[in-house]
């Protein structure tokens, strides 16, 4: 198996742990990248292309690196900066979403760049073993995880925000506003974690929003396989010198009509 390193995002610890446990040999080191990223795509592609940019040096020169992680959780990120240390590696495992754009563009001289082939970290947990196109996701419905509840959310900062500057009964119409359209509230069933430890707040926040409240069956499979170095139609595998474009997640056919649809997919559209 190829020496690895993932570069994880934080919201989904839960799945992401999980799916370390079928890795069959020793574990992979794991970067966690901070949730509040996902806000602002430009960002998260600019801090991934950092660290891949560290580890393509150390790949070079066959030297250790140190960058800069996450301890997954709540509180502002930069209180809770660590330092992991990452031996030369051959591959970056990106356990991520296209998440609005935030994968295009990103290269390496000396490592091969590998994700899953999905639109955002809510398509990546709704994959029970399919292929992108046939994920069975509502565009009407918003997705919920535990890790939305455990760690850095914008959205709830903007709620939190509103209560304190415009009193609940307006804060509870710029909620009802911002979720115009939507009907239902989903938290996904991904195995990682007890539905019990969320579901009241979950059922709250939909309470909150008039909405209506379901679980939904989700998966780890495809980040099973993604850690365990398997490849197949799902799992996109980029070679070094070679951008991440559109056409790596959506075959070049549909790149160019696909691509607005995707640069509209943000965590923060469909929740997780």
């Amino acid at each position: 198996m190829a020496l690895s390193v993932i570069l994880a995002c934080e919201m989904i610890e839960d799945e992401v742990r999980l799916a370390l446990q079928a890795v069959p040999s020793e574990q992979p080191p794991v970067v966690w990248i901070e949730s509040g990223l996902h806000e602002r795509p430009e960002r998260l592609r600019a801090a991934l292309q950092d660290l891949i940019g560290q580890l393509d040096e150390g790949a070079r020169a066959g030297t250790a690196v140190t960058i800069s992680s996450v301890r997954p959780g709540r509180g502002a990120a930069a209180e809770r900066r660590e330092q992991v240390q990452v031996e030369p590696v051959e591959e970056v495992r990106l356990a991520l979403g296209f998440c609005g754009n935030a994968l295009q563009g990103l290269k390496t001289r000396h490592l091969r760049l590998v994700f899953p082939r999905v639109d955002d970290c809510v398509s990546l947990l709704l994959n029970c073993g399919c292929a992108r196109e046939e994920i069975p996701r509502e565009p009407r419905h918003y997705y919920l995880t535990r890790g939305w509840f455990n760690h850095e959310s914008s959205l709830m900062e903007y709620f939190e925000d509103w209560e304190e500057r415009f009193g609940a009964e307006r804060a509870a119409q710029l909620r009802k506003k911002m979720f115009t359209g939507y009907e239902r509230v989903n938290l996904i069933d991904t195995k990682a974690y007890e539905l019990d430890d969320c579901l009241e707040d979950s059922q709250g926040f939909a309470s909150d929003l008039e909405l209506e409240h379901g679980i939904v069956p989700g998966s780890v499979q495809l980040l099973e396989r993604l850690f365990k170095g398997e490849r197949d139609s799902e799992i996109v595998v980029v070679p070094a010198g070679e951008e991440i474009g559109f056409g790596h997640l959506v075959g070049e056919s549909d790149a160019s009509t696909d691509a607005h649809a995707v640069a509209n997919e943000t965590a923060g559209d469909g929740g997780a």
